[in-house]
């Protein structure tokens, strides 16, 4: 297994949301198999992404938040990456990155990712226009091959593999 821990922008007090929220995802692969989990604690600091994924290929991942609440078919029902701001796609963009960009999860030779990622432009709370819960909700997509961090629509990242539908708690 590959633990991992990696912190994403830096915290305001603007960021401040009710500590202790959470939301989670089952991740479903296009087949319909379990994929694992994905569980979002909102902290002082962000939204703390705690990854459990097994089934994948060997190597690096895209993985994002997506606009709506959706896993149909190819899984291009999840729509576009959670962008609220307008911003471009990519940590390598000057205009981005859209709140939804996450960094690439490394699966092991055995096919796992466990992982943590703080995000401190997410928030689990349904309070705010910026909600993830909004009427059409969102998912978290995980794709084929690793996220390039500048290309839009989606980093280059191949297929979407993987997907859950994230649930407020």
């Amino acid at each position: 297994m590959i633990a991992a821990a990696v912190l994403l922008g830096t915290w305001t007090g603007d960021n401040a949301r009710a500590t202790g929220e959470t939301a989670a995802a089952a991740l479903k692969f296009v087949d319909g198999s379990d994929a694992g989990s994905i569980k979002l604690t909102q902290t002082p600091a962000g939204a703390l992404l705690k990854i459990d994924l097994k089934g994948l290929k060997p190597g690096p991942h895209g993985l994002q938040v997506h606009k709506v609440g959706k896993c149909d078919g190819n899984f291009a029902s999840a729509g576009p990456i959670y962008n609220p701001l307008a911003a471009k796609h990519g940590f390598l963009n000057d205009e981005g990155p859209m709140v939804g960009d996450l960094p690439n999860v490394y699966a092991a030779a055995d096919g796992t990712v466990v992982a943590e990622i703080l995000s401190p432009f997410l928030h689990v709370d349904e309070s705010g226009g910026d909600s993830l819960f909004d009427a059409d909700g969102a998912s978290l997509v995980l794709f084929e091959n690793a996220d390039n961090y500048k290309s839009g629509p989606e980093g280059a990242a191949g297929a979407r593999i993987a997907c859950g539908i994230l649930k407020n708690r």
